[in-house]
């Protein structure tokens, strides 16, 4: 572990720490700048926004659109670390890049104001885009989605991986700190796992020799379903980038599917459909770039149920039966060192 590549979480609260200022302090300050550029805007309702950003509905010259603003943001609890209002410049470059491969939808970006980090994006919602977390949240879900989440998924990871690795916000080992300490608070003496997967994770060596034989690509960790688009025909859009990083791009499709066992098991997605909806997308995305190590797959499944499972991030998980199906679904997978698509579907079909 290179301990010059992590960013301490919020400090004790002794030590007089000053944070960036806000770039701006509020919507009706953030319309000012857009009119300012002569943009005829109007920003109208809050829409769903993610960790280091706020999302707006909006008219441009009469015509609906997004406002996607990001700021900077501070640490609050001593899990949380400072993520600068560079994810918007991150963001605009994969946006500009993903526009060009076909297979793989997301908004385009109508303008761009790098000096304030705000973008007016297309609003997909007027070509009957909903948001896959709104239709599994009302139990809706249409099978429909899971070959094309799992076909563009593949071809983002097949087509990024001829990318030059270039300056990303969050390095792979801050999403790991993020994302497995859930995993760690549960096996707090079995750090040689955790390790393993942070290895794993991030595709770092310290020895330059070491590294290069590693597959170190770029990642979407936020390939969630508050993340993607969908309409009644199964087509799909991705969102939010911003906190994009290099590392194993392994980790992209169980994360995204440890979200569709998540809803299973509270109840949104009937059983049957959810084993259904799983195959699917793994077939699809297999198609395309081959699911090799079903071991790692079922391990990065559970490091994200584990993640979610006190509702972090995501809707739906509020009672106390729900949590603790999903933490035992997690470690059901961690304690039977499951190793195959077909036991992780076995580990499901069992919890009741």
């Amino acid at each position: 572990m290179n301990k010059n590549i992590y960013i301490l979480p919020i400090s004790a609260t002794f030590r007089n720490i000053k944070y960036p200022e806000r770039i701006i302090k509020s919507v009706e300050g953030l319309e000012r700048r857009i009119k300012g550029k002569k943009l005829k805007i109007k920003i109208g309702k809050s829409l769903s926004g993610g960790t280091v950003s706020s999302v707006y509905e909006a008219t441009l010259d009469g015509k609906k659109a997004v406002v996607k603003h990001t700021e900077n943001t501070e640490p609050k609890t001593p899990v949380d670390f400072l993520i600068m209002s560079d994810a918007h410049d991150v963001e605009v470059k994969i946006i500009n890049k993903l526009e060009t491969i076909e297979g793989v939808r997301v908004p385009k970006i109508i303008e761009n104001f790098p000096k304030f980090t705000t973008m007016i994006l297309e609003d997909l919602r007027v070509e009957g885009y909903t948001l896959l977390s709104d239709q599994i949240i009302g139990k809706k879900l249409s099978l429909k989605s899971a070959e094309n989440i799992g076909k563009s998924l593949a071809i983002l990871a097949k087509q990024s991986q001829i990318w030059d690795e270039f300056k990303t916000n969050e390095s792979a080992q801050m999403s790991f700190y993020e994302r497995g300490l859930e995993y760690l608070i549960a096996y707090p003496n079995d750090t040689k796992k955790y390790y393993k997967m942070e290895a794993a994770f991030t595709q770092y060596k310290e020895e330059k020799e070491e590294q290069q034989k590693l597959d170190k690509y770029f990642v979407w960790p936020d390939g969630h379903p508050k993340n993607m688009l969908v309409t009644d025909n199964g087509e799909v859009a991705f969102i939010d980038f911003g906190r994009c990083h290099w590392g194993d791009q392994r980790y992209m499709l169980p994360n995204f599917l440890a979200h569709i066992f998540l809803y299973g098991l509270l109840g949104y997605i009937p059983e049957k459909k959810t084993i259904d909806y799983v195959k699917r997308c793994v077939k699809a995305y297999g198609d395309i770039i081959p699911v090799k190590d079903e071991g790692v797959f079922a391990e990065y499944v559970g490091l994200e149920v584990f993640h979610r499972a006190f509702g972090r991030y995501v809707d739906g998980v509020e009672n106390r039966d729900g949590k603790l199906k999903l933490l035992e679904f997690a470690m059901i997978i961690f304690d039977k060192e499951i190793k195959s698509i077909k036991s992780l579907l076995h580990a499901y079909s069992s919890i009741k």
